[in-house]
């Protein structure tokens, strides 16, 4: 996706407020997730390819880990250096271990 904005989704208990990536994968260009919820991953929750460039996640929350972005399995490319995750909560990333969180 190129210049989207996904806000004010709520997964409840699920995965993946934002965006759910169950499978696949997902690229943002200059594009936002933010003030979503969910279990895991209330912005953004990956299994698989996640790659980002020039894009902000922010203000979403989480039940459990990951209110920004939480990888379960695949990656996160590239670092997200060229990204904004900030204003997260519990955390801006979060991973399955033995993953290292994405930011």
């Amino acid at each position: 996706m190129s210049t989207v904005t996904i806000s004010n989704g709520d997964a409840g208990l699920g995965v993946g407020g934002g965006i759910a990536n169950l499978g696949g994968s997902v690229t943002m260009t200059a594009s936002g997730v933010r003030a979503n919820h969910a279990s895991y991953g209330g912005g953004i929750y990956t299994d698989s390819a996640l790659t980002t460039t020039a894009s902000s996640v922010t203000g979403n929350t989480s039940g459990f880990n990951g209110g920004g972005i939480y990888q379960n399995a695949g990656s996160v490319t590239p670092p997200l250096l060229f990204n904004r995750v900030a204003g997260n909560v519990p955390h801006d990333c979060a991973a399955t271990a033995p993953l290292t969180a994405p930011c």
